[in-house]
């Protein structure tokens, strides 16, 4: 009965292993490159237009820029995982290492990221909020504190990030071939990763991650959604259009942040430590969040006609204007030349005149 179940267990271990694998294919090696490559370009081109005076207008271009900063570094952190697995698909050896030396510091940035992405998200929607319901004192108040509060959010998203840091250790050289054997992983649970206050913590990150944006973003785009149907006639197109844009980018960020923070809260999955089914999913609820971070460009390029119109200038060369001549241009020509002689036949006459 023992080796029966022993070997059932090992048949479905295959299965879900090959199953991961073909999600890690799917997902780490063909669409994570596609769309973070576009991404990538696309947050770029938002950065260098939220610089430029033309958008400075708007209130929301601060958020707007470090969210387009922010969303540019996850985005190359998931593109750096795409060529770790290409690199291990060719060399697994060298593949592996490379994994066993970026993984924690990538899984640092990928958390301070998220949670800093989160919360802009959020006060753009507060923003927009008080710009809708006309309040005066309170817009002044957002406009002159709106960098103060991007810094504030980096810098308490690094601060609450830093145990995610010692989650995981490096497995012993002692230990590492019975691990292998059993995780298919160089990197294990720390004590303190184990550990009840860890959990707490996870808890409490995911809760100020997601699940808190998440629900406030929610009110605030419904409250959003009503204000504008209300001042639709009064509000401008460009404040319109961009309202629009921004309502859209919240409802994306809620429905791609909110699965990923129930798994971590509600059945505590983890990446690393975890069987061959649950990282299957946990790829993609990943490839969510990365497509939440590349999405931004093409909200703000399809609706907002100020972002567009900036774009296009990037790429405007500003070349002379050559017209062909015509025979209507030559007797135009002609009548100048003419005029110009009889202005200055006329000038000796009026000078004698002034002088009589």
């Amino acid at each position: 009965m023992s080796t029966e179940t022993n070997q059932t267990k090992m048949v479905i271990t295959n299965k879900d292993k090959e199953l991961f694998e073909a999600v890690q294919l799917i997902f780490g090696l063909y669409l994570i490159p596609i769309v973070c490559i576009p991404g990538l370009i696309g947050n770029i081109l938002c950065i260098i237009v939220f610089i430029t005076t033309s958008m400075q207008r708007f209130l929301t271009t601060q958020f707007l820029l470090f969210l387009a900063i922010l969303d540019t570094i996850k985005l190359s952190n998931d593109l750096l995982y795409s060529i770790v697995l290409i690199i291990q698909a060719f060399d697994q050896e060298f593949g592996k290492k490379l994994f066993l030396i970026l993984y924690r510091y990538c899984h640092y940035i990928n958390t301070v990221s998220t949670l800093c992405a989160a919360w802009l998200t959020l006060f753009v929607a507060i923003e927009r909020y008080v710009l809708c319901s006309a309040n005066s004192q309170k817009r002044l108040a957002v406009q002159r504190n709106s960098r103060a509060i991007c810094y504030c959010i980096i810098l308490f998203s690094l601060f609450l990030g830093l145990p995610v840091s010692f989650r995981y250790e490096i497995v012993p050289f002692s230990t590492i071939n019975q691990t292998l054997n059993d995780s298919d992983s160089p990197i294990r649970v720390s004590k303190f990763g184990s550990s009840r206050f860890f959990r707490v913590y996870s808890i409490v990150m995911d809760i100020i991650r997601a699940i808190i944006p998440s629900v406030l973003l929610f009110y605030l785009n419904t409250r959003i959604v009503y204000l504008l149907c209300r001042m639709k006639s009064s509000a401008g197109t460009a404040f319109y259009r961009l309202t629009i844009s921004l309502i859209i980018i919240i409802g994306c960020f809620i429905c791609c942040y909110f699965p990923d923070a129930l798994l971590s809260l509600v059945l505590n999955m983890g990446y690393i430590d975890e069987s061959y089914q649950k990282r299957a999913i946990r790829e993609i609820s990943d490839f969510f969040i990365t497509l939440n971070s590349a999405i931004n460009f093409l909200v703000y390029f399809s609706i907002s006609y100020t972002f567009r119109r900036s774009i296009l200038r990037l790429f405007e060369r500003k070349t002379k204007s050559y017209y062909p001549t015509t025979y209507a241009d030559i007797i135009q020509r002609q009548r100048q030349q003419q005029q110009q002689q009889q202005q200055e036949q006329q000038q000796p006459l009026n000078n004698i005149g002034n002088m009589v």
